[in-house]
Parts: C-alpha cells; sequence; structure tokens
C-alpha cells in the first residue's frame, strides 16, 4: 500500500469500553500479533483489561517483512498479522493467513458495505481497520473562481498552468484511467493506449510536477498552483495548517488503500484473535481513530460517536457521501508496474522541472 504518515504521535490512555463482545466471560491467555509501530498500540490495554488476554506485539518496517516473521516463527506461532490492499493476497496464496468466518465478529457488519473486503472465492480474509484515499484534488476555490467536481472540470482547458501533479507513476495510471471509465484491475493494451493518450494530454496543461505532498500544500499557498492532486491524509494536514483549499471528491471515482487484521493460518489462540478483532472494528475504537492515526472510521456506527470539530476537520461528510466511488487498489504485477513507469516517465518529460 501507499504507507501512510500517522498524524498523532502520542497515544491517550483509553478506559475499558463496552463495545459488542464474543464472550461475556475472560477469555485469559494470550495473542501474538504482528503490527505497524504505533498503529494499534492505544487500543492494546483496553482489550488486554476485557479479555483477560495478554498481547505480545511484534512491530514490523513493511508487510514483506511481516510475512518474512510469519514462515521465519513458523506457521502455528502468530494469531494476527496486519496487512494492507494487495498483500493479503499475497499472503493468501502462500497460505500464511485463513479466511475469517465474519459470524465471530459482530462489528464486522457495521463497517461501511464498500469496506467488507470479499475475494474471488467469496471469502474475507482482512478485515478493514483503517483506509485511505489517494485520488482526491485539492483546490484553492478563491482562485478557481468555484467548485470542483471531476477530473472533466480539471483538465477544461480553463486552469491550463495552473495545475500540479504528484510524481507517482501508479497514482498518475489509475487517476488517468479512472477518469476513461476504466475499473481498476488489469489493463488491455487498447486501455493502456487510451491512457497514455489521455496522460500526454492532461500533462500538457500541468505546470510543475511535485515529489511529495507538503510541496502541494507550499505551491497552493503561494498560489503557483490552484489545483493539485493529493491524498486525504495530506489534505487534512494542509487544512490544519490553515491553508484555504477545498477537497473533490473526484465524481470518476478514486483509489484508495486499505489495511486490517487477518488471522495467521493455524493460529494458536483463535477466540483471542476473533475477539481482537471484533474490538479494533468495534464503533469505540473505530472513534478513536481520526485523533489517534488521523483516518476516518471503517465502522459506520462510529461516526455518531465523532464530535463536531473532528467531523469539520476530517471532512466526515463528504467522505461518507463519496464512500462508494472508492475502488481499492491491489497488486497488479511487476509488469503492469514497469508498464506504468514507462508511460508515467513519457508523459512528465512534457514539464519543465
Amino acid at each position: 500500500m501507499n504507507r501512510r504518515i500517522l498524524l498523532a504521535a502520542a497515544l491517550c490512555a483509553i478506559g475499558a469500553f463496552a463495545e459488542p463482545a464474543i464472550a461475556d466471560d475472560k477469555i485469559g491467555g494470550e495473542i501474538n500479533i504482528l503490527s505497524w509501530g504505533n498503529y494499534i498500540d492505544f487500543a492494546l490495554k483496553p482489550f488486554e483489561e476485557k479479555y483477560g488476554v495478554k498481547v505480545n506485539i511484534d512491530y514490523y518496517g513493511d508487510e514483506q517483512e511481516a510475512m518474512n516473521k510469519i514462515r521465519a516463527a513458523g506457521l502455528g506461532t502468530h494469531d494476527i498479522v496486519f496487512l494492507g490492499a494487495g498483500f493479503e493476497d499475497i499472503a493468501m496464496k502462500q497460505g500464511l493467513i485463513q479466511p475469517l468466518d465474519v459470524s465471530k465478529i459482530a462489528s464486522y457488519k457495521d463497517l461501511f458495505p464498500v469496506l467488507q473486503k470479499k475475494k474471488p472465492d467469496g471469502n474475507v480474509y482482512c478485515a478493514t481497520y483503517s483506509f485511505g484515499l489517494n485520488g482526491i484534488i485539492a483546490y484553492d476555490p478563491a482562485k478557481t473562481g468555484g467548485e470542483i467536481k471531476s477530473w472533466k472540470d480539471v483538465y477544461s482547458g480553463k486552469y491550463k498552468g495552473r495545475i500540479g501533479k504528484i510524481d507517482k507513476s501508479n497514482e498518475q495510471v489509475w487517476r488517468t484511467a479512472l477518469s476513461l471509465g476504466y475499473k481498476y484491475g488489469p489493463l488491455t493494451d487498447e486501455q493502456w493506449k487510451k491512457v497514455e493518450e489521455k496522460l500526454d494530454a492532461n500533462v500538457g496543461q500541468v505546470r510543475t510536477i511535485y515529489s511529495h505532498n507538503d510541496q502541494m500544500a507550499q505551491l497552493l499557498s503561494s498560489g503557483e498552483i490552484w489545483i493539485g492532486d493529493s491524498d486525504d491524509g495530506s489534505y487534512r494536514q494542509a487544512k490544519a495548517k490553515g491553508l484555504a483549499i477545498a477537497a473533490a471528491y473526484p465524481e470518476e471515482g478514486m483509489t484508495a488503500w486499505y489495511d486490517g487484521p487477518c488471522i495467521v493460518k493455524n493460529a494458536p489462540h483463535p477466540e483471542a484473535a476473533y475477539a481482537f478483532i471484533n474490538h479494533m472494528l468495534s464503533p469505540e475504537i473505530q472513534a478513536q481513530l481520526p485523533k489517534e492515526l488521523g483516518y476516518a472510521p471503517a465502522n459506520a456506527k462510529a461516526i455518531g460517536m465523532l464530535d463536531e470539530t473532528t467531523k469539520k476537520n476530517m471532512d466526515v461528510d463528504a467522505l461518507v457521501a463519496n464512500i462508494d466511488k472508492i475502488q481499492f487498489q491491489y497488486n497488479l504485477g511487476g509488469d503492469f508496474d514497469k508498464r506504468g513507469i514507462q508511460v508515467w516517465e513519457r508523459a512528465k518529460a512534457q514539464v519543465k522541472q
């Protein structure tokens, strides 16, 4: 996945919550979890107190390292691993994770429907804990003279020379492909041709290409660009710094990443594993995500638990209104990535850096 920046470094000490339980009695014992650092830590103490389960957590730097740790330790060692979009597909193929019995996860049904990720075999392997959008548009409404709703608006010719693009080949391919009405997945040669033609035409209207979204915020602030590519986290950070910008959730759709707990095959503590997933998806824990991680809740019931300031800062109402436009990324293979890089490198050569 595109790794996200955690917006809150400090962890809060939060009390035990009364989320839906799998069992009324204490489970006891322990659970062995693999996760990103400072990603779930705020929720561990309430879980331990509620279920009487000792959490043993091991951190990793990326999903490949997580899967290497599972293989090195051997199946039957770890209970839970957090994996992002596409990586659970790899773990499935390698026999490292098992299907989830969602009937044992009371909170699962409360996730937004688009976040209930079934695989082609009809099973769920990853329960969405967090997600983020990669394909939104950040713009200065004072400069554009009105609302932006779509990529069609952006590249109408009206804003030529005032548009910025992020230097990420995969994102540029999919911003363009979705604007052509294509669905996330493998592209035919004819579709690739159309993407390349459209991307070339779009880049002809671009003023500058930036390597990261901090630069996007600086360029919008200075007025050098009026419109830029963004992700939701970067947009919120820019807004939090006082930048008077707005976000557009493109009518054509947008790509996103997701991340969540998977049960490792032959997990030694299955009851604790299901209790833990239910805990992490509960509305009480999900309602903490905006302040702890800077992410919107995946659990729809958690929305009603947010204060009005948080809702406004997170642009929650707009996100919920546009959530069905999301197309989640997954691994399309090395050949796809290589072709995407070639297409983008040719297109961006038009822009003086």
